[in-house]
């Protein structure tokens, strides 16, 4: 709880500066010794051939800057080259846990910060995999490196530490709630960001009833429906999501009880705004899909901004959070920390992967390596010339967690409650093989309640 806390006020304060715009247990590392901590000097490391192994996952704004970045490195270490590895970022942890475990890696690029940690009423909940990762010595200590002191102090503790020692620098933050939008249609037909649930109805409803498919995601992959759609409706219904997710842990909260029924009926109702076919949709052709229009919106993460210009540097269009009812300022952004790197501890090259960290850290390489990823910078003073970035100005004096940082499922816990715990992707509407959200919600329930009983 102190722990998410912290890391919410501190996101919080980042993002009101910033300009706008299941894990698997992994195996243990080979058994070799380790470094109990990094080297702090400064020495230039021999300057003999050196291929660099990493791994990311599939994302092209990610892999794009990556490479610009490598291209960068090698500019100035001509002796340094480098293999970068790719998968579906479904596939991403069984990718990095075998890696790490034949030692065949240097560089790791990680999907979020060292969050998430069990509560003390998570009872029996597994420790998240990077716990594992530095227990067993797979991640470099960099604590005493001269380069951490150029990144947002805060960012340091709360996103990329454990007991007191730094393992990694995090490059950015991202909003992950919300939906893209096509100026063009929402111009069209009147439409302005909608502020509440019930503005958000209007504009779904005359879409569709005027022949226009509402909204698309690219469902193949899973996790842009299941999670970001899913994390965004759940943090625009609750106020407070610690206390729902502690909630389903204590029994002070259902799947099935009145308040959430308002939230499956929420999903029921995005269910039938979303492009028939959507579940056959990679993420990769998702925004093709939104800039060909094909549907007015696409449910989707803020650092996409730069495929979909890609795509059309002169297709218009905005980005705003699924609509709650609070109030009528501007929903608030959710989101975490996102993409960290790490260093594999028992790399024979690991003083040329503390000079990369090295390279990254100056202000000059890192401001458009941010710029391209379309992240919110997370070294101070840095001004990003993302322009969908500073767009968001309004949005992220209100930035918070997204519920994938407070939700965590019972060890074992069914298909139904598993992951986000909202899995809509098993309606039949969708091709799975639940007829209503009311059966959903009481098959969630079940499972939960047998993860629970089985852990007491």
């Amino acid at each position: 709880m102190k722990k998410l806390l912290a890391i919410l006020v501190v996101i919080a304060l980042m993002f009101s500066m910033a300009a706008c715009g299941g894990s698997k247990k992994p195996a243990d590392a080979p058994a070799t010794s380790a470094p109990q901590g990094s080297s702090s000097n400064n020495e230039e490391p021999k300057a003999e051939p050196v291929t660099l192994r990493m791994i990311t996952w599939v994302q092209e704004s990610n892999e794009r800057a990556i490479a610009d970045l490598n291209a960068k490195f090698s500019e100035k270490y001509p002796n340094v080259s480098f293999v970068v590895d790719t998968v579906n970022a479904n596939d991403y942890p069984t990718l990095q846990n075998t890696r790490i475990s034949a030692g065949d890696v240097d560089i790791i690029t990680n999907l979020s910060a060292f969050d998430t940690l069990p509560q003390e009423w998570t009872r029996g909940a597994d420790m998240p995999a990077w716990v594992t990762f530095i227990e067993s010595g797979a991640y470099l200590d960099i604590t005493d490196q001269p380069f951490l002191k150029n990144w947002d102090e805060n960012m340091i503790k709360n996103a990329v530490s454990y007991k007191g020692r730094v393992y990694g620098i995090d490059v950015g933050a991202v909003g992950f709630n919300g939906l893209f939008y096509n100026k063009d249609i929402f111009e069209q037909y009147g439409f302005e960001e909608p502020g509440t649930w019930a503005e958000f109805e209007v504009i779904c409803n005359t879409l569709k009833d005027n022949g226009i498919t509402p909204i698309t995601v690219g469902g193949a992959d899973s996790w842009p429906l299941t999670s970001v759609g899913v994390s965004g409706m759940v943090g625009a219904y609750e106020t407070d999501m610690n206390e729902f997710a502690k909630g389903l842990w204590t029994g002070t909260r259902k799947f099935t009880d009145e308040k959430t029924m308002g939230l499956w009926r929420r999903f029921e109702q995005l269910v039938s705004w979303l492009e028939p076919n959507c579940m056959s949709i990679s993420y990769g052709d998702a925004p093709g899909r939104f800039v060909a229009g094909k549907a007015a919106m696409m449910i989707d993460g803020t650092w996409n901004a730069g495929a979909i210009k890609d795509l059309d540097p002169n297709f218009r269009f905005g980005y705003f959070p699924f609509p709650g009812d609070v109030d009528g300022k501007p929903n608030q952004l959710q989101g975490k920390y996102d993409m960290q790197f790490n260093i594999y501890a028992k790399s024979p090259n690991v003083d040329w992967c503390l000079k990369y960290l090295e390279f990254l850290s100056q202000p000059d390489v890192y401001a458009p390596f941010v710029s391209a990823l379309g992240f919110f910078p997370t070294m101070p003073g840095i001004q990003t010339d993302n322009e969908f970035v500073n767009c968001l100005a309004d949005k992220n004096q209100r930035f918070g967690l997204a519920w994938e940082k407070y939700i965590i499922a019972p060890k074992g816990v069914g298909q139904y409650a598993a992951g986000q715990c909202f899995n809509i992707n098993l309606l039949e509407a969708l091709g799975g093989t639940v007829k209503t959200v009311d059966e959903l919600a009481q098959l969630a329930q079940q499972d939960w309640d047998a993860a629970l009983a089985a852990i007491q």
